[in-house]
């Protein structure tokens, strides 16, 4: 009893967090701490405690990322990451893998997360990062959720001067966040 109801309450704190997040970035009272951020690194040691911590423990996990720099604050592209690689465990049947990709392309950098889940249903994807909009809900209710993260992921990009894209079938999801990159490694001051 003690575990479901340590389990429920770390759920609900989470859920009442991104109902006070959306709440601040729709009223435009999200200020960001931007500084030059490695997302690639920052991506990688995220997945990493994702993975100890259990969350990713049913489904077989590649990660490909690359040293590319972003003008960014890291806790709300912790956000944006966590969101992403949280639905995808959600929407994925156990042993089926999840990709997480970040890369350079061209001017832009990519964070890209595939799972080979259930999909989305064609008349949801226009609509999917809307607030409060969610999918169907199995009996079990496993998924959970307000449908306020996905809301959340896409104001989040678009403050880093970014933007989320979703494709999806019956082989599952590719949701990419694209923001710009900055040239080079940054020179720490001396």
């Amino acid at each position: 009893v003690r575990t479901i109801i340590t389990r429920q309450t770390r759920h609900l704190a989470r859920l009442m967090d991104d109902l006070m997040d959306v709440a601040r970035v729709i009223a435009g009272k999200i200020h960001l701490s931007r500084q030059p951020l490695n997302l690639g690194a920052m991506v990688g040691r995220l997945v990493h405690t994702m993975q100890v911590s259990g969350l990713l423990q049913a489904h077989p996990l590649s990660v490909h990322t690359e040293d590319v720099w972003v003008n960014g604050d890291a806790m709300r592209l912790e956000q944006i990451v966590n969101n992403l690689v949280t639905n995808a465990v959600k929407y994925s049947p156990p042993e089926r893998p999840i990709t997480v990709r970040v890369h350079r392309d061209g001017t832009k950098v990519k964070l890209e997360v595939i799972d080979q889940g259930f999909g989305i249903p064609a008349h949801l994807l226009p609509h999917i990062f809307d607030l409060f909009v969610q999918g169907e809900r199995t009996l079990d209710r496993r998924q959970g959720g307000l449908g306020i993260g996905l809301t959340l992921v896409r104001r989040l990009a678009e403050l880093h001067d970014g933007e989320v894209a979703v494709r999806s079938g019956t082989e599952g999801s590719v949701f990419t966040v694209t923001m710009p990159a900055l040239d080079g490694e940054p020179v720490e001051p001396t």
